[in-house]
């Protein structure tokens, strides 16, 4: 009997933020696309901002088209019914962040940062340090980004660019007791897996497709070094609407013409 296709109700979802921009949440946010991938989960990829590198990577690896969320140029019930639509025939979301947590359009407000959209989707947020250079410090600043703002949920904390498991355990050590949310692991540095960059970001999927080696070595890096299972199971269900609301629509007087940039110039 074939498997009936999923329509609404309950998936699972998280976001991927960093303390700032370049602590590896791309590559972990592609990493555990892969993972989730490789154990029989359908995966809906997410990114906030602007961005159209990175859903182009993450299509690369989930199959499905990657959605911006933008909590600037966007109303929360726009990015909220985006979300649902492209979610219903899932079973867990993945959620890009952009910049660091918490930086937005200004420092005034959360206007149009990756916190701002995880409270919009209710969805808890998996905290990416890059700890390189750093032991005892990052747990300080582990326990200044989960006290900043209350309302704001969070399944865990990765760090990235680990240099020994022993500087891990470092780490382990100064969590316990000053901060609560848990370890879900440890990335060691490979430099097989940075992804090239250029100009304003990494290069486009276009001209740097992932391989299937290279998706299946991000999925084993994941499996290897973060706990995955302790990651869904602390996860709440998400319920989502079995037929979404309808928004009207107003037709334009005329023929629309809309140019994608796609070139080597652009």
């Amino acid at each position: 009997m074939a498997k009936k296709e999923k329509t609404g109700g309950l998936i699972k979802g998280f976001v991927i933020a960093g303390t700032q921009s370049g602590c590896g949440k791309t590559t972990i946010s592609l990493g555990l696309m892969a993972a989730l991938l490789r154990r029989g989960f359908k995966v809906a990829p997410f990114k906030v901002g602007p961005d159209f590198i990175d859903p182009g990577h993450h299509a690369g690896i989930t199959g499905m088209a990657g959605r911006n969320l933008d909590g600037w140029m966007l109303s929360g019930r726009y990015n909220r019914d985006c979300f649902k639509k492209h979610t219903l025939k899932v079973d867990i979301a993945v959620v890009e962040g952009v910049m660091g947590l918490f930086d937005g359009y200004d420092g005034k407000s959360e206007a149009g940062s990756t916190a701002q959209m995880a409270k919009w989707l209710k969805l808890p947020v998996i905290l990416v340090v890059n700890a390189k250079s750093m032991a005892r410090s990052a747990a300080a600043l582990v326990s200044g980004f989960e006290q900043f703002d209350k309302d704001l949920g969070f399944a865990g904390v990765v760090f990235n660019n680990i240099g020994s498991k022993r500087h891990l355990e470092f780490i382990t050590e100064a969590l316990d007791g000053n901060v609560k949310m848990p370890c879900l692991g440890g990335i060691p540095y490979y430099n097989e897996i940075i992804l090239p960059e250029r100009h304003l970001g990494l290069v486009t999927s276009l001209d740097n497709p992932l391989s299937d080696e290279y998706i299946d070595k991000l999925a084993d890096i994941i499996e290897e070094n973060m706990d995955l299972n302790a990651i869904l199971d602390s996860l709440l269900d998400v319920d989502q609407p079995e037929k979404l609301r309808r928004t009207p629509v107003r037709s334009p007087a005329g023929p629309v013409r809309i140019g994608v940039a796609m070139d080597n110039a652009f």
